[in-house]
């Protein structure tokens, strides 16, 4: 026999050991692996995640990441677009949290129409910075927990010694070479300060989804996302039979689209490439002018059954160490201020170069011409057939019809930076100071199925959208978006300079080529304690694995 035929011998017999050490180990079915930057951490810090997807049969590749607690009340939430099946993002986690355990979870938007799917939690155990001296703390039981595979024969982790000291460097060799890299997805390698309990208690557990009644059956969001909502009756908080649902984005580019509702009152938007948080304006209106109001209900994956907890009184050693971390936080913000990311600025294709009422017959800049004091004045005196007159306390607008040489019937379509407008008096007190420019069209428009009496649009100087505040009708708000790509490298556990303290819980955790064997170093902070290596990740077939060593920093 040749070595060819022998090499390959070898690499079967050990892709049989590999697989065979998942025999007890849970397997989820939403397609989704998620893995974090570390176990434990303290309210105000910030959790870096990275998920794989491996859900052949779904176009979808948008994430939605959420931070629940154990019954099941959304925290926190990010939407993160997938590339090439990978994505890497990060959560805050709130500095008023309370200390508890509460658990992260990955889901698709096709996965809330499917009530009984098993999905994954991972727990994060999380200490108030103001609460010290914590005597008890509920974890989760074992009962749904799934146990990570072990591989101790097939994957070696082989640090240059067992005691350290601290800020001292830490050179790892890591044993990939007797895996097969056909049979391995990801790998990645964590090396983070040890809480016993996070380690002994906490992990990944089992639970079931629950169905979600504000979903459009069967859609799966490429490149971009659902937003979704509620449209109810001002008064009596019942859903109207129809009503016309507009969102628009003022920013630039702007956008602007519609839904028409059905008796339910639910109303769907798909953004697409839209990243980033958003200035949104939503706004219904009903064919009997009923006032209705509007709700935005976000995409939360609920389970069936709340999360299994215990109590489990702490240990002083347990507890020195959460009051550690408590003091570690003080010093990290005395000395280093707030650790904050990069705002997340509004972005989004644009589609056209055109408005979405098309082109303007006309475009009018009111600094040509002399002051003018209101709208009646400027559109008497700078825009022919547009005709505004009040009588009788009431305000109508008509355009002139260019192709018939007579006025609509209807009022026009009216909007105020890209967002549309229905109440005439918003106009009134509007003068040439306060306009940058005035675009109209004198002819019927059409706007998907919609059909317009002309277009009258006008953009002001001020764009904060300030003539939005209290104004009936209105819903004005912040959307988060997409979440923007950002940049998890060593810089981001790098270490401190001599002079500043240094304390870092998490040293290294990056992505490793399975295959090969890989030698990593990092640098330890000033805090002393356990501290782990870990290689994680998950096998073709959809198999979390894991092996460990522990180091220790005196």
């Amino acid at each position: 026999m040749n070595m060819n035929f022998y090499k390959q011998i070898l690499g079967l017999l050990f892709s049989v050991l590999f697989l065979s050490g998942f025999a007890q180990t849970g397997k989820t079915e939403s397609g989704l692996f998620f893995f974090t930057d570390r176990d434990f951490g303290m309210s105000g810090d910030t959790v870096w995640f990275k998920v794989i997807m491996k859900n052949g049969e779904s176009k979808s590749n948008v994430v939605h990441v959420q931070l629940s607690d154990a019954t099941n009340h959304t925290i926190a939430s990010v939407k993160k677009k997938c590339t090439e099946n990978l994505t890497e993002g990060y959560l805050h986690v709130p500095d008023s949290l309370s200390s508890g355990v509460y658990f992260l979870s990955a889901f698709l938007y096709e996965h809330l129409s499917k009530p009984g799917l098993q999905v994954e939690k991972k727990s994060l155990f999380v200490y108030n910075r103001f609460q010290r001296d914590l005597p008890e703390l509920l974890i989760p039981s074992s009962e749904n927990k799934l146990e990570e595979t072990v591989l101790n024969q097939q994957l070696s982790i082989k640090p240059n010694k067992k005691t350290y000291a601290v800020r001292e460097k830490v050179t790892v060799e890591i044993g990939l070479g007797a895996i097969h890299p056909d049979e391995i997805d990801q790998v990645v390698v964590k090396s983070s300060l040890v809480d016993d309990l996070a380690r002994q208690a906490g992990g990944r557990f089992l639970a079931t989804s629950a169905g979600s009644s504000l979903v459009v059956p069967h859609f799966q969001e490429m490149d971009g996302f659902i937003l979704s909502g509620k449209v109810t009756k001002t008064d009596s908080g019942e859903s109207p039979e129809k009503a016309l649902v507009f969102l628009s984005l003022p920013e630039n580019p702007r956008y602007l689209d519609y839904y028409v509702t059905g008796n339910d009152g639910y109303f769907h938007f798909f953004l697409q490439n839209a990243v980033g948080v958003g200035d949104a304006v939503i706004q219904a209106i009903s064919e009997d002018d009923t006032e209705l109001q509007t709700k935005i209900e976000t995409s939360v994956l609920n389970t069936q059954k709340p999360m299994p907890m215990q109590k489990q009184n702490l240990s002083p050693k347990q507890i020195d160490f959460i009051n550690a971390l408590a003091d570690a936080g003080f010093i990290k913000r005395l000395f280093l201020g707030e650790y904050t990311i990069p705002s997340q600025e509004f972005s989004m294709p644009e589609k056209f170069a055109i408005p979405v009422y098309g082109h303007p017959q006309r475009t009018v800049d009111p600094d040509e011409f002399y002051e003018l004091n209101d709208f009646r004045e400027i559109s008497r005196e700078l825009l022919p057939g547009v005709q505004y007159r009040t009588r009788r306390g009431n305000t109508t607008l008509r355009l002139l019809n260019w192709n018939e040489n007579a006025y609509f019937e209807n009022e026009p379509f009216k909007l105020i930076n890209g967002v549309p407008v229905f109440k005439n008096r918003l106009f009134a007190s509007l003068g040439s100071t306060d306009v940058d420019h005035i675009e109209y069209a004198m002819e019927d428009r059409l706007f998907g199925d919609l059909r317009f009496s002309g277009i009258l649009a006008l953009y002001l100087k001020d764009k904060s959208n300030r003539w939005l505040a209290h104004q009936p009708g209105f819903t004005l708000l912040s959307v988060p978006l997409l979440q923007p790509e950002q940049n998890t490298d060593k810089q981001l556990f790098a270490e401190s300079k001599k002079h500043i303290p240094d304390l870092r819980t998490v040293f290294i955790w990056s992505k490793l080529k399975p295959g090969e064997n890989q030698k990593i170093d990092f640098t330890l902070s000033d805090l002393k304690g356990k501290v782990e290596i870990a290689v994680e990740g998950v096998t073709k077939d959809g198999q979390i694995f894991k092996h460990s060593e522990i180091i220790e920093v005196k």
